[in-house]
């Protein structure tokens, strides 16, 4: 009888051309499991914690630092090598003392050092609103989780900044003229600029957002930009911000 589902290794060249990874070292790396990232704006948690921040050599010393509970997403211990960690999430080792937020780059998403209270927070976009029963307001977040909120006053691709892993709302940042925006994906990736506009959509063309970057003004699609504050960014949003 042949195997049903699909494979659960992958082959370093067929990994995503978004995952700064070396493709030649050895033949296969982690794939991620089914979660709240797809695979393509995801890196496997054994793959940030060996090939990006380097606190393992061998697939050894990575297995056991995984079953021994010693590495935290989120603040939440994660055991599963393969488990998908993507924009925002906070990678801990607390016996190494570092913490580290995956943040967009031209390269894809990098890891930034955060300090040890920063590291409780976390930006989140939203995706959806919807009714639920009792007439209560709940918004469905970019990396899977919902909050029942009755008192916040958002709209898809506005962001939310909780606390984690209790998430309590913290503060919000709308997608809206003057507000403070990050790119996410592209060669202007990782760069901050103030937004100036916000064109609404029709049948033909997506919402597009006009924004001020470094690089100069451009108009992209608004599921590109992430708002994360208003007169300066709530959380770490670069490797090489302080």
């Amino acid at each position: 009888m042949g195997k049903k589902g699909g494979r659960n290794r992958m082959k370093r060249l067929a990994a995503p051309r978004s995952w700064d990874i070396s493709r030649k070292a050895q033949r296969f790396v982690f794939k991620p499991l089914p979660g709240p990232h797809p695979i393509e704006s995801s890196y496997p948690l054994g793959v940030v914690i060996r090939d990006l921040a380097s606190l393992a050599i061998l697939s050894k010393e990575l297995k056991f630092m995984m079953k021994t509970g010693k590495v935290m997403v989120d603040g939440r211990q994660r055991r599963a090598s393969s488990f998908p960690v993507g924009l925002f999430n906070v990678v801990s080792v607390p016996l190494e003392g570092v913490d580290y937020r995956l943040v967009p780059s031209p390269k894809g998403l990098a890891l930034a050092k955060v300090s040890e209270d920063e590291a409780k927070t976390k930006l989140c976009s939203v995706h959806t609103k919807t009714k639920t029963r009792g007439g209560h307001i709940q918004y469905g977040l970019h990396d899977g989780r919902s909050v029942v909120d009755d008192v916040l006053n958002l709209s898809p691709g506005d962001s939310v900044l909780i606390e984690v892993p209790s998430q309590k709302v913290l503060g919000h940042a709308k997608l809206a003229k003057g507000s403070l925006g990050l790119v996410l994906t592209g060669d202007r990736a990782g760069q901050l600029g103030r937004i100036e506009d916000v064109k609404k959509g029709t049948i033909s063309r997506e919402k597009m957002v006009r924004i001020s970057l470094p690089s100069g003004d451009a108009e992209i699609p608004s599921r590109l930009v992430f708002p994360v504050g208003e007169d300066r960014p709530m959380i770490t949003v670069g490797a090489g911000q302080p």
